[in-house]
């Protein structure tokens, strides 16, 4: 009887792996980056984008909106190959790609993928944007300002969006499709207004977000402007095209993403 167990447990261990071996395998992580999407086309509407060229650590986002970001996603540091598709339930749709494309990552950055161009001209592409994981210093956050637009901006770091603008913009001529240096600036309460260049009339103003408060059993901090070694990205977008699927959106606007939350690597809480 004692046999006969032995038996049909070793029958049992042998499908998993071996009776006589019960060693766990284990994948050594490829080299990572890790990747995230902003989507700035202005006249089609959401859009997936998935890498093509292997499943595992790769970054995809379904669906992504105007204006909306993934989330940060540990992706394998290589050339990649990406597609670009509409979002829709019809195969047919969503089988006519939008953008063929390869990326190349580096090993051990966070990048920002933003897709801009024209979905009615063809001329999508991605921008790689470089997001900095460097911490600022104790009680101060990091700002900088991405420009997604056509047109050069300028951006001011005012205390309310109701605020009269400073004489000197945070950020000065900032051409399309370019990125601005990180400023300092103390935690608290904090703005941006974005004007034409040769204007003093704002297009567009967006108050910075605060962290929420912790819930019991938090261990790390949340984001915010209120919350000391967070990086932010603003986003100047332009408003959507008319006649297309982003018609509605009839303003340019400004949009806080977090490059670095505060208790990202290389920081004690």
């Amino acid at each position: 009887m004692r046999v006969n167990r032995f038996i049909l447990v070793c029958l049992g261990v042998a499908a998993v792996g071996g009776c006589e071996n019960d060693k766990v395998s284990t994948t050594t992580p490829p080299a990572l980056a890790a990747v995230r999407y902003i989507n700035a086309v202005t006249d089609t509407g959401s859009v997936d984008i998935a890498m093509i060229d292997q499943v595992e650590w790769s970054a995809n986002a379904k669906p992504l909106a105007f204006r909306a970001a993934s989330a940060y996603q540990p992706t394998e540091a290589k050339s990649r190959h990406i597609r670009v598709f509409p979002t829709s339930l019809n195969i047919g749709v969503t089988s006519q790609f939008m953008l063929d494309t390869m990326v190349s990552l580096t090993a051990g950055t966070r990048v920002t993928l933003l897709l801009t161009g024209s979905a009615r001209s063809k001329t999508l592409r991605f921008v790689t944007i470089d997001d900095d994981v460097t911490p600022p210093a104790a009680a101060q956050i990091g700002v900088r300002l991405v420009n997604a637009s056509a047109a050069p901006v300028n951006v001011y770091l005012t205390t309310d969006t109701a605020d009269a603008l400073p004489g000197t913009a945070a950020f000065a001529n900032i051409s399309s499709l370019a990125t601005s240096s990180y400023v300092s600036r103390a935690v608290g309460k904090v703005a941006v207004q974005a004007t034409n260049v040769g204007s003093a009339v704002p297009t567009a103003k967006a108050l910075g977000p605060n962290a929420p408060p912790s819930a019991p059993g938090d261990v790390f901090p949340a984001a915010g402007v209120n919350s000391q070694y967070t990086r932010f990205s603003v986003y100047y977008f332009p408003r959507g095209v008319a006649g297309s699927p982003q018609n509605a959106v009839t303003t340019p606007s400004l949009i806080w993403f977090v490059d670095r939350n505060p208790c990202d690597p290389g920081i004690t809480c």
